[in-house]
Protein backbone atom coordinates (compact mmCIF):
# COMPACT_ATOMS: atom_id res chain seq x y z
CA UNK A 1 0.00 0.00 0.00
CA UNK A 2 2.92 2.47 0.83
CA UNK A 3 5.09 1.55 -2.21
CA UNK A 4 1.57 1.97 -4.36
CA UNK A 5 1.31 5.53 -2.31
CA UNK A 6 4.60 6.63 -3.80
CA UNK A 7 4.11 5.35 -7.35
CA UNK A 8 1.00 7.34 -8.06
CA UNK A 9 2.78 10.36 -8.07
CA UNK A 10 6.17 9.17 -10.11
CA UNK A 11 3.03 7.45 -13.19
CA UNK A 12 1.44 11.36 -12.78
CA UNK A 13 4.75 13.32 -12.91
CA UNK A 14 5.91 11.37 -16.14
CA UNK A 15 2.88 11.00 -17.90
CA UNK A 16 2.33 15.08 -17.70
CA UNK A 17 6.00 15.24 -19.11
CA UNK A 18 4.89 12.81 -21.60
CA UNK A 19 1.84 15.04 -22.81
CA UNK A 20 4.06 18.01 -22.94
CA UNK A 21 6.73 16.28 -25.30
CA UNK A 22 6.09 15.37 -28.94
CA UNK A 23 9.53 13.15 -28.92
CA UNK A 24 8.85 11.41 -26.04
CA UNK A 25 5.08 10.74 -27.19
CA UNK A 26 7.11 9.35 -30.40
CA UNK A 27 9.44 7.27 -28.13
CA UNK A 28 6.20 6.14 -25.99
CA UNK A 29 4.79 4.73 -29.60
CA UNK A 30 7.69 2.90 -29.95
CA UNK A 31 7.94 1.35 -26.49
CA UNK A 32 4.59 0.11 -26.56
CA UNK A 33 3.81 -2.95 -24.50
CA UNK A 34 7.87 -2.72 -23.28
CA UNK A 35 8.54 -2.57 -19.88
CA UNK A 36 11.77 -1.55 -17.94
CA UNK A 37 12.85 -3.08 -14.26
CA UNK A 38 14.23 -0.02 -12.03
CA UNK A 39 16.71 -0.96 -9.70
CA UNK A 40 17.65 1.79 -6.77
CA UNK A 41 20.43 0.40 -4.60
CA UNK A 42 20.79 1.12 -1.01
CA UNK A 43 16.77 1.79 -1.31
CA UNK A 44 13.75 -0.28 -1.06
CA UNK A 45 12.83 1.11 -4.82
CA UNK A 46 12.26 -1.69 -7.39
CA UNK A 47 9.92 -0.81 -9.94
CA UNK A 48 8.48 -1.75 -13.31
CA UNK A 49 7.97 0.99 -15.81
CA UNK A 50 5.78 -0.15 -18.95
CA UNK A 51 4.19 1.97 -21.74
CA UNK A 52 0.48 1.02 -22.17
CA UNK A 53 -1.88 2.87 -24.61
CA UNK A 54 0.70 5.61 -24.57
CA UNK A 55 0.81 6.31 -21.57
CA UNK A 56 3.92 5.10 -18.74
CA UNK A 57 2.55 2.94 -16.13
CA UNK A 58 4.57 2.41 -12.99
CA UNK A 59 4.26 -0.80 -10.91
CA UNK A 60 5.63 -3.12 -8.24
CA UNK A 61 7.14 -6.11 -9.71
CA UNK A 62 4.74 -9.21 -10.13
CA UNK A 63 7.50 -11.87 -11.16
CA UNK A 64 7.95 -11.12 -14.98
CA UNK A 65 11.00 -10.41 -16.55
CA UNK A 66 10.78 -6.68 -17.98
CA UNK A 67 12.28 -6.70 -21.18
CA UNK A 68 14.67 -4.92 -19.80
CA UNK A 69 16.41 -3.49 -16.52
CA UNK A 70 18.71 -0.71 -15.13
CA UNK A 71 20.84 -0.50 -12.08
CA UNK A 72 22.32 1.88 -10.34
CA UNK A 73 22.51 4.27 -6.89
CA UNK A 74 20.32 7.53 -6.82
CA UNK A 75 22.96 9.43 -7.83
CA UNK A 76 24.56 7.07 -10.93
CA UNK A 77 20.57 6.84 -12.53
CA UNK A 78 20.67 10.62 -12.32
CA UNK A 79 23.89 11.02 -13.83
CA UNK A 80 22.13 8.89 -16.64
CA UNK A 81 19.22 11.37 -16.87
CA UNK A 82 21.55 14.66 -17.09
CA UNK A 83 24.69 12.92 -18.68
CA UNK A 84 26.12 10.94 -22.29
CA UNK A 85 24.61 7.55 -20.97
CA UNK A 86 27.37 5.65 -22.89
CA UNK A 87 29.82 7.69 -20.24
CA UNK A 88 28.32 6.69 -17.08
CA UNK A 89 28.01 2.90 -18.43
CA UNK A 90 31.59 2.75 -19.40
CA UNK A 91 32.48 4.39 -15.70
CA UNK A 92 30.09 1.16 -14.39
CA UNK A 93 28.15 3.56 -12.11
CA UNK A 94 24.70 2.04 -13.87
CA UNK A 95 24.36 -2.01 -15.17
CA UNK A 96 22.02 -3.10 -17.87
CA UNK A 97 20.28 -6.40 -18.19
CA UNK A 98 17.81 -7.36 -20.72
CA UNK A 99 17.61 -6.24 -24.25
CA UNK A 100 19.84 -2.94 -24.25
CA UNK A 101 18.23 -1.19 -27.33
CA UNK A 102 14.59 -0.95 -25.19
CA UNK A 103 16.75 -0.03 -22.28
CA UNK A 104 18.17 3.09 -24.38
CA UNK A 105 15.26 4.05 -25.41
CA UNK A 106 13.41 3.98 -22.02
CA UNK A 107 16.47 6.59 -21.17
CA UNK A 108 15.71 8.22 -24.31
CA UNK A 109 12.07 8.75 -22.82
CA UNK A 110 12.77 9.55 -19.32
CA UNK A 111 15.15 12.71 -20.81
CA UNK A 112 12.52 13.77 -22.94
CA UNK A 113 9.85 13.16 -20.54
CA UNK A 114 11.22 14.31 -17.20
CA UNK A 115 9.41 16.78 -15.32
CA UNK A 116 10.56 20.61 -14.30
CA UNK A 117 11.10 19.44 -10.44
CA UNK A 118 11.31 23.16 -9.62
CA UNK A 119 8.33 24.07 -11.06
CA UNK A 120 6.39 20.76 -9.91
CA UNK A 121 7.47 22.06 -6.48
CA UNK A 122 5.85 25.58 -7.38
CA UNK A 123 2.22 24.27 -7.11
CA UNK A 124 2.82 22.97 -3.26
CA UNK A 125 5.27 25.55 -1.74
CA UNK A 126 5.38 27.92 -3.88
CA UNK A 127 7.73 29.78 -6.60
CA UNK A 128 10.53 31.56 -4.17
CA UNK A 129 11.20 28.36 -1.63
CA UNK A 130 11.14 25.96 -5.23
CA UNK A 131 13.39 28.10 -6.40
CA UNK A 132 15.48 28.04 -3.47
CA UNK A 133 15.05 24.55 -3.26
CA UNK A 134 15.85 24.05 -6.68
CA UNK A 135 19.78 25.53 -6.26
CA UNK A 136 20.00 23.98 -3.43
CA UNK A 137 19.25 20.46 -5.40
CA UNK A 138 22.08 22.27 -7.96
CA UNK A 139 24.67 23.09 -5.89
CA UNK A 140 24.78 19.86 -4.04
CA UNK A 141 24.76 17.93 -7.42
CA UNK A 142 27.68 19.89 -8.25
CA UNK A 143 29.30 19.58 -4.84
CA UNK A 144 28.76 15.74 -5.36
CA UNK A 145 30.19 15.70 -8.62
CA UNK A 146 33.07 17.73 -7.75
CA UNK A 147 33.76 15.92 -4.91
CA UNK A 148 33.29 11.97 -6.50
CA UNK A 149 36.18 13.28 -9.16
CA UNK A 150 38.38 14.76 -6.31
CA UNK A 151 38.27 11.00 -4.48
CA UNK A 152 38.79 9.08 -7.50
CA UNK A 153 41.81 11.47 -8.17
CA UNK A 154 43.10 10.37 -4.98
CA UNK A 155 42.91 6.90 -4.90
CA UNK A 156 44.46 6.88 -7.87
CA UNK A 157 47.65 8.79 -6.59
CA UNK A 158 47.38 6.79 -3.16
CA UNK A 159 47.06 3.71 -5.35
CA UNK A 160 50.60 5.12 -7.74
CA UNK A 161 52.38 6.83 -5.48
CA UNK A 162 51.82 5.51 -1.91
CA UNK A 163 50.72 1.79 -2.32
CA UNK A 164 52.65 1.29 -5.23
CA UNK A 165 49.70 -1.47 -6.17
CA UNK A 166 49.53 0.27 -9.68
CA UNK A 167 52.44 1.69 -12.01
CA UNK A 168 52.76 4.75 -12.98
CA UNK A 169 52.22 6.45 -16.97
CA UNK A 170 56.29 6.46 -17.30
CA UNK A 171 56.44 2.35 -15.68
CA UNK A 172 54.13 1.35 -18.61
CA UNK A 173 55.71 3.54 -21.23
CA UNK A 174 59.22 2.50 -19.84
CA UNK A 175 57.65 -1.40 -20.36
CA UNK A 176 56.43 -1.39 -23.13
CA UNK A 177 59.37 -0.04 -24.69
CA UNK A 178 61.02 -2.81 -23.24
CA UNK A 179 58.79 -5.58 -24.75
CA UNK A 180 59.04 -3.76 -28.09
CA UNK A 181 62.97 -4.03 -27.48
CA UNK A 182 62.85 -7.53 -26.69
CA UNK A 183 60.13 -8.48 -29.87
CA UNK A 184 62.67 -6.31 -31.93
CA UNK A 185 65.75 -8.65 -30.77
CA UNK A 186 63.35 -11.72 -30.95
CA UNK A 187 62.79 -11.05 -34.57
CA UNK A 188 66.24 -10.53 -35.54
CA UNK A 189 67.61 -13.49 -33.59
CA UNK A 190 64.90 -15.50 -35.54
CA UNK A 191 65.92 -14.03 -39.18
CA UNK A 192 69.76 -14.90 -38.52
CA UNK A 193 69.30 -18.51 -37.22
CA UNK A 194 66.79 -18.71 -40.83
CA UNK A 195 69.63 -17.62 -42.56
CA UNK A 196 71.99 -19.84 -41.10
CA UNK A 197 69.87 -22.77 -41.60
CA UNK A 198 69.63 -22.13 -44.70
CA UNK A 199 73.15 -21.15 -45.31
CA UNK A 200 73.86 -25.07 -44.18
Amino acid sequence: MLAELFLRPVETLLNRGLAQSTAAQAIAGELEGRSLGLTVEGTPVDLRLRVAGGRVRALLPDGSIPDAGIRGSPLSLGRLLREDAQAVVRAGAVTFSGDNEVAERFGELLRAAAPDLEHELTRFVGAPLARELGEAGRAFTDWSAATGQRIEREVAQYLHEEARLLPTRDEVAQFTRRVDRLVDDVERAEARLARLESGS
